[in-house]
């Protein structure tokens, strides 16, 4: 340890930092189910629910706090006992070249993190998911999911690892060659993803002629939606729990319905939360968050150039020389409170998008089968009825229940007031 070096310090605060922030933010959204419920709730969330999620969220959280009390604990020793310097020594011996060493060093340590994250994710799927009614998947279907993951990360992951590292040994512009590089690579998943990735883990099924159905193209049609075609996922094989999204661009558009959705929710229902997602679509807020994800990729990878030009970068963490696979990873721990200021804003967006789609849906479809639908999801996902600010501002991409619901009642009022 060298408390002179300014990285070592900054390192330190920011894993240090993330970790009691999180903590913190934890503590206080669980204090928050201690408090009386606002008159808009009282008929959504009955006493039973209430205590039910809060025992939901309370083993959550001590399991989240248990895993980062351990993955924090395995870095801090791995890291002060020396062991980035001797993953270094261990790799170079393996004579791979300058390359193939550097995403070897990377490989090494996502693998081991992956291989220590298991027994928490079992505990979570099994455990957790299981001891509330969301658990649905199989250990086959578990073990299968991570064994296919892990593929996708050498076929897909590697070869686009392993160019980042080389613009980084080799091009003096090396920022902009690798943001110009993911932002390709994530622009092509966006395309491939519905239709080669996502298949491997979910089964699309065309949802059969009927009214929904009709019913479904008739609002696509009406809100001048091109559609290619309806499916129903199987998300029943892994969780009780509710979705549905849109795919595709242009004309070639596809709606995916997961059958625990249309299990439980009526064909008003159904079409007010297509509505909403539709509305995601016509108001652009999508390229939006593109834009913002790849304009914070670009500055990560600017401050990632600066940093890698500091040997004491690479001291503060005990290796000598500069290895950029190394690098990569010192960089993602002092990223990481930067990370999260730059996320409030791009969940403030997101939050802001879907008040917008709400707004949307009560126009197409009318508020109250929405209104509906969304109490019907929080109650069923056991949703925090009144989340703490600041784990909002951290982590919710969508608002709080009873702020949409607000929303939606002065938007349903609005429509029924009649011109004099």
């Amino acid at each position: 340890m060298n408390l002179s070096n300014p990285w070592f310090l900054a390192a330190l605060i920011a894993i240090l930092g993330v970790f009691h922030l999180e903590m913190i933010a934890k503590l206080l959204n669980l204090a928050r189910y201690g408090l009386p419920l606002p008159e808009r709730l009282k008929g959504v969330f009955d006493e039973e629910t209430v205590k039910k999620g809060a025992e939901y969220a309370g083993k959550s959280a001590r399991l989240d706090l248990i895993q980062n009390a351990f993955f924090l604990a395995v870095l801090l020793g791995f890291w002060w006992a020396g062991g980035f310097a001797w993953l270094d020594r261990t790799t170079a011996a393996w004579g791979w070249g300058e390359l193939w060493t550097q995403v070897a060093v990377i490989g090494v340590i996502v693998l081991v993190k992956s291989l220590l994250s298991l027994p928490f994710e079992a505990w979570d799927t099994f455990g957790v998911e299981a001891e509330f009614g969301f658990n649905r998947t199989t250990p086959g279907t578990f073990i299968l999911d991570r064994v296919k993951g892990m593929l996708l990360m050498l076929v897909l992951g590697v070869p686009l690892l392993a160019l980042i590292v080389w613009f980084f040994q080799t091009q003096p512009l090396a920022a902009v060659w690798a943001w110009l590089c993911v932002t390709g690579f994530s622009l092509l998943m966006t395309w491939l993803s519905p239709r080669l990735l996502m298949p491997l883990f979910l089964k699309f099924t065309p949802l059969g002629e009927g009214s929904l159905r009709t019913a479904i193209l008739a609002l696509a049609q009406r809100l001048k939606f091109p559609v290619a075609d309806v499916s129903v996922v199987d998300g029943s094989r892994r969780s009780s729990k509710a979705n549905a999204f849109f795919a595709g661009f242009g004309k070639t558009k596809r709606i995916a319905l997961f059958d625990t959705l249309v299990e439980k929710h009526t064909e008003d229902e159904l079409l007010a939360v297509l509505a909403h997602e539709i509305g995601h679509c016509k108001l652009r807020h999508v390229p939006v968050q593109i834009t913002i994800g790849l304009a914070e990729t670009g500055l990560m990878f600017g401050l990632l150039h600066l940093a890698l030009q500091s040997p004491a970068f690479f001291q503060a963490f005990g290796v000598s020389g500069r290895p950029v696979g190394l690098g990569l990873v010192f960089f993602a721990f002092l990223y990481q409170p930067l990370g999260l200021l730059l996320g409030l804003v791009s969940s403030a967006v997101s939050r802001r998008h879907e008040f917008q789609a709400d707004a949307f849906a009560a126009d197409a479809c009318t508020a109250p089968p929405l209104m509906t639908a969304l109490k019907k999801l929080s109650t069923e996902n056991l949703a925090h009825p009144q989340p703490h600010p600041l784990t909002v501002a951290l982590h919710y991409s969508h608002p709080p229940l009873v702020e949409r619901l607000a929303a939606l009642e002065k938007r349903n009022a609005s429509a029924n007031v009649m011109p004099a």
